[in-house]
């Protein structure tokens, strides 16, 4: 059987203090667990270079690729293009700010070599957990949660770390529509085996956080479009 090849895909905005420690650290984990792995880094002409950096560690690490795109397209709208570039077999989805961390890629990875065809980095799940929240934060995402409930169990369905393998999204339309594309991917994908695997979401430590009330008001309108797409489904 041939060696599964991971697609590792990042959106940045703005990221340009963190990405190379998360590149140096993902590069580490994938030595050592022996993971073949490519990181597309796809950058929407971050004010503060990102794109450039990523450029120039491209031209060093001939694992890295870099989509540069002309604007603030959307995190969504990003991602979805880091899987049109995306060559591997199994693809996932991380935060660029050091959210995520990337010891979990390699559980996730291990998961779908167990068989799984969805994994979920899951905060949620048991011996998941977030660090430094206030209370605001908890109730936003609580509320985001119970929303995505109307058509999933899965525990934690708006988690911006996820990992799945290509055939899930093959066919499927999926919408730039939000900033939670996996939501999408849990509700539109084709899978049968779906796993959630624990981590602690740690609050980024240097730039600032993308979301704005703009950024909820369309979740709610991808919440409604996607109990909607599940409902017709049912009713065929």
């Amino acid at each position: 059987m041939p060696k599964e090849k991971l697609s590792i895909i990042i959106p940045t905005y703005n990221e340009g203090e963190n990405i190379p420690v998360l590149i140096k650290k993902l590069n580490r984990m994938l030595w050592k667990n022996a993971i073949d792995a490519e990181i597309i880094i796809v950058d929407d002409n971050s004010p503060d270079g990102t794109g450039r950096l990523c450029a120039a560690l491209s031209k060093r690490q001939k694992n890295i690729v870099v989509l540069q795109r002309p604007g603030k397209l959307g995190l969504s709208s990003a991602v979805i293009d880091g899987f049109k570039k995306a060559g591997g077999s199994v693809v996932v989805v991380m935060d660029a700010d050091l959210s995520h961390p990337v010891e979990t890629v390699a559980k996730m990875f291990a998961e779908i070599k167990n068989g799984a065809d969805l994994v979920i980095g899951s905060r949620y799940a048991s011996g998941g957990s977030t660090s430094g929240w206030p209370l605001e934060r908890k109730i936003t995402s609580w509320g985001a949660t119970m929303a995505a409930k109307l058509f999933t169990k899965i525990r934690d369905p708006v988690s911006g770390f996820f990992m799945f393998r290509r055939e899930v999204i093959k066919g499927v339309k999926l919408s730039p529509v939000g900033y939670k594309i996996g939501l999408e991917v849990i509700a539109k994908g084709r899978y049968k085996k779906a796993v959630e695997v624990p981590y602690t979401f740690v609050n980024r430590k240097a730039g600032k956080t993308k979301l704005d009330v703009r950024e909820y008001v369309n979740y709610l309108r991808q919440v409604v479009s996607l109990a909607a797409y599940r409902l017709s489904g049912r009713l065929k």
